[in-house]
């Protein structure tokens, strides 16, 4: 998860032409900073004090409330903030692969806990929604086409 966090960290980074980590009130660095927290607490379910830790380890102290009040500011600077929405949209795109990676991870090594009876349930569920994704895909590649 550490790369992860290094990852978002040097994309948010790049995406804002700034360092987050910067001691600065200016608009730019407080969104920046703003999109950072959000999707480490929304996605990647860090706790307030694991943030704080983040931002301690890289010279910039900050508090609990400070970090909530990013958390829910964040909706209010998207949408206000253009470059703020599309860096967000761009960093969702990489997030939706490993948040899917990390869910297959997730699944896998408990399915030899299961009893015969739950996996043949879960191997029908399995199976209607994956046909029902291809019915969904190949609904919308003929919107497309048309």
């Amino acid at each position: 998860m550490r790369n992860k966090v290094i990852s978002l960290i040097l994309e948010i980074n790049n995406l804002a032409r700034l360092d987050i980590f910067k001691p600065s009130r200016k608009r730019k660095y407080v969104e920046a900073r703003s999109l950072f927290v959000h999707i480490m607490f929304k996605y990647y379910k860090y706790r307030l004090r694991d943030l704080v830790e983040i931002f301690a380890g890289r010279g910039y102290p900050i508090t609990h409330a400070s970090i909530i009040y990013s958390i829910k500011s964040f909706e209010i600077y998207i949408k206000y903030n253009q470059d703020l929405q599309a860096w967000y949209e761009a960093i969702m795109l990489d997030l939706d692969e490993d948040l899917g990676e990390a869910r297959i991870d997730f699944i896998v090594p408990k399915l030899k806990y299961l009893s015969e009876d739950d996996l043949l349930k879960l191997s029908t569920l399995v199976k209607e929604m994956y046909e029902n994704a291809i019915i969904h895909m190949s609904l919308n590649i003929d919107k497309v086409d048309n």
